[in-house]
């Protein structure tokens, strides 16, 4: 397995309520997709595609502020319809982990206590 591949499926399994994870380049090029089991995706892959590279143009201008306010950890957008998280990976070369949650969900505690903490053992 591909360690793309294996970030995805390992974040996909921490979870019941993770609908989507992608890894994303700094540039917002899509590298790996996970979809969860019999999900009717929200996006199509054009939109898919506009919607990793705003992610990655927002966590790159977060990450030009670090020098005052630290390392971002991840961000956070509540929609009506699904709960997205952008975690950007400083120790593979700046890549970014996109998520997208179930609306009802308990998601800071599955971001707080279990993807981050996933990564750090990863050291990602």
């Amino acid at each position: 397995m591909e360690l793309h591949d294996y970030i995805c499926d390992r974040i996909q399994k921490v979870d019941g309520s993770i609908r989507y994870v992608g890894l994303a380049n700094k540039m917002g090029t899509r590298i790996e997709d996970h979809y969860r089991k019999g999900l009717d995706p929200l996006l199509k892959e054009n939109e898919l595609d506009l919607s990793a590279l705003e992610s990655a143009l927002r966590m790159n201008l977060r990450c030009d502020m670090q020098y005052k306010l630290g390392k971002p950890l991840y961000s956070f957008t509540l929609y009506e319809k699904v709960k997205r998280v952008t975690i950007p990976l400083f120790n593979s070369n700046h890549q970014i982990l996109m998520i997208s949650l179930d609306i009802d969900g308990k998601n800071e505690y599955v971001i707080l206590e279990r993807i981050l903490s996933l990564l750090k053992k990863m050291d990602l």
